[in-house]
């Protein structure tokens, strides 16, 4: 009995042991404190290391670091800090520029090998305007740090006519310490959509990988990538995009997931993989074909990107290029995948921006995709946008269009049926009205006042005819959705919610009478007091009961043009 006994002590402590040891592996007991970093997960390194695949990186002559490393900060506003960068840049100057991440991928990518000789090799494109320098460098050491020599060719910096100080001659000579960097700069800026294809230009291997200039990459990033480019050069491909936090700087798992949908004013959109792409899989670290990407981390064959016509030029500056290639990919002859082994981390930023945008451009990039490839589905972009009834200036389409009958590609009816067909809107029919949705009363519309988050109430406003927040989509399947955002109902409480979630989002549209009745609770809608909108025992006789669509569906109003 004693014997036994003492078994069952040595096996406690053992776990005991074991859970102790894997707690400070793995971080449990170390400081929140973003500013004693060198106690944290990552340590910064002195010696060679497995992972400095091209050696200690950013050293002078000396010995000493091109960069060196700042005090980290004690006394700071996180608000304030956030509102300059999107993210704690002073917090960033202190910590190291190379930093071994922990490995995120599902345990079977560490076990896939690679001939690595026999692989595509890459050139790594940067576009970055005034972007906070040690974030910069960081980025370009990880992607030096974990990238095998045989498949990384270059890396090509393209300076969109940042004008930081250290960002010019420093940052020249500080390249100077570093293989395969090398910078070309455009005068004035020219935009992301301009400055990438400059970078494109002048890359020179088979690919070329687009990565934003805030990320770190992890172990193994480009090795799927190449391989899974190697079987077909007419597939375009993205890494699973993780997080780094804004305020610690910790690489986060969890961003983006591997499937993107998109909004209908035209945002991308994660989404579950689809049935008829999960079918294609048969394990967990296989390809997802993807209908969308996110524009800021992919790889593509060089030559490939140039069949396709490269980016549209007629864009300005930044916004929908990855929803417009997207399209452009599927329907002209390629695919979209993502990888799940390829993890890379990015800031996504928060509270502030590293830079303006002039005004206008995103809302011409959005009307130039759906004029070029959503064909009679583009008059949706318009409504979700605010734009329908204006003819504002999207440039010259006949280039594009010409490309488009060249390439001989493919409808957007046969994209949304084929490629994204689990979306809410796969025909043109799924649509029953578009439109404001009017009270007879007086010039009432439910309105939701630009508030497109769940559980957001609904209300009675004056109508103005314009605007995403008074469009509302009356689909097929009797649910009235606002055309910012499919995924949200109204429901019997004159809410807006996840349209899944909830089994009160159903309304029968009686046309004659002019009734909006929830088919759950049979009660109507109303115009209640002041700016409410409520639901009621129904009324034929009230006229705050009575609902008109300000219907924009094209078979009812073909001459819809852009």
């Amino acid at each position: 009995m004693a014997r036994l006994s003492m078994k069952r002590m040595v096996v406690r402590a053992a776990i005991i042991v074991a859970l102790i040891f894997a707690a400070y592996k793995y971080g449990l007991f170390q400081s929140k404190t973003p500013f004693t970093y060198e106690r944290r997960t990552f340590k910064d390194y002195k010696g060679g290391a497995p992972w400095r695949m091209h050696g200690i990186l950013g050293l002078r002559p000396d010995g000493t670091p091109g960069f060196p490393r700042a005090e980290c900060p004690t006394n700071y506003n996180m608000a304030e800090e956030l509102r300059s960068n999107g993210f704690f840049a002073r917090l960033s100057d202190c910590l190291p520029l190379d930093r071994n991440i922990t490995d995120g991928r599902h345990k079977s990518c560490r076990f896939v090998q690679y001939d690595l000789d026999n692989l595509p090799d890459t050139s790594v494109i940067f576009v970055f305007y005034n972007e906070h320098p040690s974030v910069l460098l960081r980025s370009i050491h990880s992607v030096l740090n974990r990238t095998p020599p045989q498949l990384l060719k270059e890396i090509i910096l393209v300076d969109d006519g940042s004008d930081l100080p250290w960002l010019g001659q420093p940052l020249e000579e500080y390249v100077q310490l570093l293989p395969k960097v090398r910078i070309v700069r455009n005068e004035k800026r020219s935009g992301l959509v301009k400055a990438r294809l400059r970078g494109v230009e002048e890359s020179t291997a088979q690919t070329f990988t687009v990565l934003d200039s805030h990320i770190e990459v992890e172990e193994g990033w480009c090795e799927p990538l190449m391989a899974r480019i190697k079987g077909d050069r007419t597939r375009v491909l993205m890494p699973q995009i993780d997080s780094i936090n804004q305020e610690t700087l910790d690489p986060v798992v969890g961003g983006i997931g591997c499937s993107l949908g998109f909004l209908w004013n035209l945002i991308e959109h994660s989404i579950p993989i689809q049935k008829k792409d999960q079918a294609l899989r048969t394990t967990a670290i296989d390809a997802v074909r993807s209908p969308t990407m996110a524009g800021g981390l992919f790889t593509a064959d060089r030559e490939f990107f140039w069949h396709l016509g490269g980016y549209d030029t007629e864009f300005g500056f930044w916004g929908t290029e990855n929803l417009e290639f997207s399209f452009r990919i599927w329907q002209c002859g390629g695919s979209l995948e993502c990888m799940p082994c390829s993890r890379i981390h990015h800031i996504f930023r928060k509270g502030g921006h590293a830079y303006s945008l002039p005004p206008g451009h995103v809302a011409k990039n959005k009307l130039r995709t759906a004029a070029i490839w959503m064909d009679d589905y583009g008059f949706i972009v318009k409504e979700a946008i605010g734009a329908a009834g204006k003819q504002p200036d999207i440039g010259p389409l006949d280039h594009m269009l010409e490309l488009k009958q060249q390439l001989q590609c493919k409808s957007f009816d046969w994209y949304l049926k084929n490629v994204y067909p689990e979306g809410i809107i796969t025909d043109l029919s799924d649509i029953r009205a578009l439109g404001t949705v009017k009270n007879t009363a007086n010039n009432m519309c439910v309105d939701n006042m630009q508030h497109m988050y769940a559980d957001a109430k609904m209300g009675a406003y004056a109508c103005h005819g314009h605007g995403s927040q008074t469009f509302l989509i009356l689909a097929r399947t009797k649910e009235i959705r606002p055309v910012g955002n499919l995924e949200l109902c109204l429901t019997s409480d004159t809410t807006i919610s996840w349209c899944e979630s909830r089994h009160d989002v159903t309304w029968d549209y009686d046309q004659a009478n002019m009734l909006l009745k929830n088919t759950k609770t049979q009660k109507c809608l109303a115009v209640g007091d002041g700016n409410n909108l409520v639901t009621e025992d129904c009324d034929l006789h009230n006229d705050r009961h009575k609902w008109t669509f300000d219907d924009k569906h094209p078979d009812k109003h073909p001459a819809v043009h852009f």
